[in-house]
């Protein structure tokens, strides 16, 4: 097995409307990103008394990008979108990262 340095990579996650996927799609390229994957999802979030005690809106239209991106882009990324796009309020989207060591592509 060869050598392989640790490559600082983040599988990276955007879960937000429909609507917003190729702003996002954009986002992603203008950072690197590889291996962009798209899915389309249904919320099961509904207008009930529960949803509305938090503040959650029942918009269930929703789309999963995943990718790959370098960790150092990952952390500008969070920042545009809690800065740019209020991921911080609800009902914007949700965005993570986890590491990702010793992956080669």
């Amino acid at each position: 097995m060869r050598d392989v340095q640790n490559s600082s990579l983040q599988y990276f996650m955007i879960i937000t409307e429909q609507k917003k996927k190729n702003k996002f799609l954009s986002l992603l390229d203008d950072h690197g990103a590889k291996g962009i994957e798209t899915v389309y999802g249904h919320g099961s979030m509904s207008p009930r008394a529960i949803a509305s005690a938090f503040g959650f809106e029942a918009e269930q239209s929703k789309v999963l990008i995943s990718c790959l991106v370098k960790s150092e882009e990952a952390k500008k990324l969070i920042e545009i979108l809690y800065r740019d796009y209020h991921f911080d309020k609800p009902n914007t989207g949700i965005a993570f990262g986890i590491s990702v060591e010793g992956l080669v592509f």
